[in-house]
């Protein structure tokens, strides 16, 4: 089904730049942007449509150009009767709420989680990972880390201060998988969103290992931004947004840029390249605050 509403869509609004299945979502090219700017395409893949929340939006003139809304006002804007009689048909059946049924499960940390504050016989194996990478003891206090068995435990807090993820990283080489995180939907989440000062520069990261010693940063969890913390940052964000994924990640970096640099975030976004096989996480472990600082200041824009 979720191919055909792809196809429906493809039918009036070009060919689609990505499709996400499990949630949804699919980007285009915005036509509103194209004619704007009197071309064909822009090719920059700023309007995105989620056909299982029955909305879609143009990150770069969805208020200029009322570019937001139900899905409807999008195919009587650029579509025709038959395309809408037929996304009708195939659209999925739009639930706000869980049914009686579904139990929601309040996220808990492990049952071994232990905070570093107690000792068990890994705590020094532990600590001795940590002091590796150059975690101090402020970090741990700061970000409550802690462990178990095996694993280096970072948890995460909404906004409200309530757990919504952790990452659970090995510190002992044997142990398979290295990561073991909790089976939660990271689409929906911002990583420790409770210690974002929305008024202040931010730092998008690729990884929590990178988010703890750059201060004010929000990890990616990957190298792709999810429309949740892409709409959060479009709608709260007042100072400046600087990038900073890994030394390998370069196209990446400057497809986010693009991604990021419109709208209310127009000229406020800047790159950072870090040397060659680096990411913030090892520059921190070599260098300190120091390496970190030198870092930031490499900030540039792109044109």
């Amino acid at each position: 089904m979720s191919s055909l509403l792809v196809s429906l869509f493809e039918d009036f609004l070009g060919e689609s730049k990505k499709h996400n299945d499990t949630t949804g979502q699919v980007a285009f090219d915005c036509p509103s942007c194209a004619a704007e700017k009197g071309v064909d395409s822009d090719d920059k893949g700023n309007l995105e449509v989620n056909y299982n929340k029955n909305v879609f939006k143009c990150w770069a003139c969805a208020e200029t150009n009322n570019m937001h809304g139900v899905i409807p006002k999008l195919i009587k804007r650029y579509g025709n009767k038959e395309i809408l009689k037929t996304y009708q048909i195939l659209k999925p059946e739009f639930i706000e709420e869980k049914k009686s049924n579904d139990v929601l499960k309040k996220l808990t940390l492990p049952n071994d989680y232990t905070p570093f504050s107690k000792k068990n016989r890994y705590y020094d194996d532990a600590m001795k990972y940590l002091k590796k990478r150059g975690v101090d003891e402020f970090i741990i206090q700061k970000y409550n880390i802690g462990y178990n068995d095996g694993r280096i435990i970072i948890p995460s807090y909404d906004r409200d201060n309530n757990l919504n993820y952790y990452l659970g990283r090995s510190f002992i080489k044997h142990i398979k998988p290295k990561y073991m995180n909790p089976d939660v939907d990271k689409s929906t989440l911002v990583f420790n969103e409770k210690f974002i000062n929305f008024k202040s520069t931010i730092y998008i990261v690729e990884g929590v290992f990178d988010h703890i010693v750059i201060n004010n940063s929000i990890p990616l969890l990957g190298k792709h931004i999810h429309m949740y913390l892409l709409h959060l940052l479009h709608e709260n964000a007042k100072g400046d947004i600087v990038i900073i994924l890994d030394a390998d990640a370069k196209e990446d970096g400057i497809r986010l840029y693009h991604k990021l640099n419109v709208g209310k975030l127009f000229g406020r976004i800047y790159l950072v390249d870090p040397p060659e096989n680096h990411d913030p996480s090892s520059i921190y472990k070599h260098l300190g605050t120091s390496g970190i600082i030198k870092l930031i200041n490499k900030k540039y824009q792109k044109y």
